[in-house]
C-alpha cells in the first residue's frame, strides 16, 4: 500500500523522516534541486517503511522521473534500500509556477517478510 508523508495536507516542507527512514530536498543558486531519499527497512508507526520515492513537478505535471529507494528482504531479515538522489532544475520563468517536491511511501505490516 502507497502511503503519501505523515506531513498535514497542505503543509510545505523540503524534509520528512520516518524513523531512520527519510526524504529530502536542498536548492542551489535558485534553479537546481537536490533530492535524497532512504528506506531503511525501521518499523515507524506500526508499519515497515520498504520504499521511499520522491519527484518534482511544476503546474501539477512531472518535471522529473521518480527517485527511489528500495528495502530488501531476504532468508527472514530486512535490509535497507541505499541512499538515493536525484535532481530538478527549477524554470527561468518567473511567472512559471512553483516547482514542487513530492514524496510517497511504501509501507507493510511488520511480521510480514
Amino acid at each position: 500500500m502507497n502511503h503519501p508523508t505523515d506531513i498535514p495536507l497542505g503543509t510545505i516542507t523540503p524534509m520528512a523522516s520516518w524513523g531512520s527512514s527519510y526524504a529530502y530536498a536542498e536548492e542551489y543558486a535558485y534553479v537546481t534541486y537536490r533530492g535524497v531519499g532512504k528506506a531503511a527497512a525501521n518499523v515507524y508507526s506500526g508499519q515497515r517503511i520498504i520504499t521511499v520515492c520522491f519527484w518534482w513537478t511544476r503546474g501539477g505535471s512531472a518535471v522529473t522521473g521518480t527517485t527511489c529507494s528500495n528495502a530488501s528482504s531476504a532468508t527472514g531479515s530486512w535490509r535497507a534500500g541505499p541512499e538515493v538522489v536525484g535532481k530538478a532544475t527549477d524554470s527561468l520563468d518567473s511567472n512559471a509556477p512553483k516547482t514542487i517536491f513530492n514524496i510517497q511511501t511504501t509501507r507493510m505490516n511488520p511480521s510480514t517478510v
